[in-house]
């Protein structure tokens, strides 16, 4: 039976954080969207928007297929909302196909603290996160916030604006993915 675990939120949610903690208290393999991308950064360079935007394209499509060679998995990524027209976010409409059981964990964190941590982190060169324009990221933030959690199966929220009790995260998780979850 394939199970996966997909973590979703605002960009700057602690996605990550929480994906890598559940996955290790879990077993399970661990895939982010990012170190797709970030690979092909480094192997193409980043010359433009578009041009991020078509690595950005290439690297869910690799992420999609590393994914489903695994029967158990947790994902990370910014997701497109299932069934909506947002361009933006990866693809989720191939994880209900994909997994006979899946569970959402939602990383909830108010667009506020979400912006306050998108500008201070650091990634690859290749996000362009030095070209966004403060004001347009915190209203997209603001917009994106009520694509979430996008529902797909069984759902735990997650507040990631406090400290998280990994323990009791990674037992709620075991619980959604049992059969009676």
């Amino acid at each position: 039976m394939k199970r996966a675990v997909i973590v979703t939120g605002l960009p700057a949610s602690g996605k990550t954080t929480i994906a890598r903690e559940i996955a290790r208290r879990l077993g399970f393999e661990f895939f982010d969207k990012d170190d797709f991308l970030e690979d092909l950064y480094e192997r193409e360079g980043v010359s433009s928007w578009d041009h991020r935007k078509k690595l950005s394209r290439l690297s869910d499509v690799a992420f999609q297929e590393a994914a489903a060679k695994s029967d158990c998995a947790v994902l990370v990524s910014h997701w497109r909302p299932i069934r909506g027209n947002a361009e933006s976010g990866t693809p989720s409409d191939w994880l209900l196909e994909e997994y006979e059981t899946l569970v959402e964990v939602c990383c909830l964190c108010p667009p506020e603290e979400a912006l306050r941590r998108f500008l201070s982190r650091t990634r690859h060169a290749g996000h362009l996160d030095k070209q966004r324009d403060a004001k347009e990221l915190a209203a997209r933030l603001a917009s994106w916030n009520k694509f979430y959690p996008l529902c797909v199966d069984r759902l735990l929220e997650v507040r990631t604006d406090a400290e998280v009790n990994f323990e009791v995260l990674a037992e709620g998780v075991r619980m959604a993915l049992s059969p009676t979850g």
